[in-house]
């Protein structure tokens, strides 16, 4: 089983920051897929919330040196 969250991600100006923030993201157990989008900064998660939850996605991306709004 799988859940996705849409984050809006604040911060990404080039595609080695969308690059970047893809391998942490898919780094966290239980992440199973990523799209970043750096044009508005929309990010696409797939995972399996029984390992992972938003919270930890949203910590995840912040760690990383980008905001999520």
């Amino acid at each position: 089983m799988s859940d996705t969250a849409h984050l809006t991600v604040e911060g990404m100006s080039c595609g080695g920051c969308s690059g970047k923030l893809k391998a942490a993201l898919e780094a966290v157990p239980g992440v199973s897929a990523v799209d970043v989008v750096l044009e508005g900064g929309k990010v696409t998660v797939q995972y399996d919330p029984a390992t992972v939850d938003v919270p930890r996605l949203v910590s995840t991306v912040e760690d990383t040196g980008f905001d999520v709004v």
